[in-house]
């Protein structure tokens, strides 16, 4: 681990702060891609097909909030069992459709220390989204839906690092097992979440919702510009770690059905961390409803992946 962390962590937050206004004033549109990059990763284009409606959403009951309110369930599920053991409060996940527990998931093996305690933080961050997130919502807050956080063979986490080319056929998958492995799950699980806030701060809201969710905009720009930052300390000594975020990218590219998708880790140039293109400006991201499910399921068409049984007070 190089020493030069702390300063990095200090840089991220300065990042966030400064480059949300930014990303705000592009909040147009939607489509999964790099805004600022000019030679794109090739991912295999494909069609859009509509994602069928989920089992568990309630016929009238739908406010757009209601999607960053399920990928903040998953982030501070996945964070706050690999960091201490255990989820959210039971006071934090009721609601609206059909309620469902997180599986599979335990306290990650830390070895290093730093990625121990920015595990706690980011857990701490995503109980805090949900938290201002159900705030506003109020009672058409979304239950938390059924989510697949387990190990086995069948995992979500397993489906995505196999088609990722992270681990080979037949092989598990095991975000808990250590520091990378952890980080690699962190990175499937935040991939959408800044590029979901653009997205819907691109509606109509009031005041006081435009400054909740440019301040969760600003923690999400933080939490992923900080998981690729560790990971490309880790990657100086490990250059499988390179190749895996390359095939993980390329997979929610492919997801998406857009023409470009993510960058991998390396960047376009293959020189840089991919927080910021050539000209100091921050990478946005934008994906619409569809798209972010489609990652989330790990499907094209249909529920499946960290929700199984679909997702509760959104319409696509």
């Amino acid at each position: 681990m190089q020493t030069t962390s702390p300063d990095r962590r200090h840089f991220l937050r300065l990042t966030a702060s400064f480059s949300t206004g930014l990303l705000l004033a592009g909040c147009g549109g939607a489509g999964g891609k790099d805004a600022a990059t000019s030679e794109p990763i090739a991912v295999v284009p494909g069609p859009m097909p509509t994602v069928a409606p989920p089992p568990s959403d309630v016929a009238g009951v739908s406010h757009p909030l209601n999607l960053a309110l399920t990928l903040a369930y998953v982030g501070a599920q996945y964070y706050g069992y690999a960091a201490r053991g255990g989820g959210l409060p039971a006071a934090l996940i009721g609601g609206v459709g059909r309620f469902g527990l997180a599986s599979g998931a335990r306290q990650a093996s830390f070895s290093d220390p730093l990625v121990a305690a920015y595990a706690v933080e980011l857990a701490d961050d995503k109980q805090q989204h949900v938290e201002r997130l159900r705030g506003q919502l109020g009672a058409q807050a979304a239950a938390q839906p059924a989510l697949d956080l387990s190990i086995g063979a069948t995992g979500a986490f397993t489906t995505a690092a196999q088609r990722a080319g992270i681990t080979g056929p037949g092989t598990a998958f095991d975000p808990y097992a250590d520091d990378v492995h952890f980080l690699l799950g962190a990175f499937l699980v935040e991939n959408t979440v800044a590029a979901t806030y653009r997205t819907i701060l691109g509606q109509t809201f009031d005041a006081a919702v435009v400054d909740m969710l440019s301040v969760n905009l600003a923690d999400a720009i933080y939490h992923g510009g900080l998981i690729r930052t560790l990971l490309d300390d880790k990657a100086a000594t490990n250059t499988a770690i390179a190749t895996a975020l390359s095939g993980a990218s390329i997979m929610l590219g492919a997801l998406d059905g857009s023409d470009i998708g993510d960058q991998s880790l390396a960047g376009a140039s293959g020189s840089s961390s991919n927080l910021q293109d050539s000209d100091g400006r921050p990478i946005p991201f934008t994906r619409a409803t569809a798209q972010v499910l489609k990652n989330l399921y790990l499907s094209n068409s249909g529920v499946g992946g960290f929700l199984p049984a679909g997702v509760n007070g959104v319409t696509v």
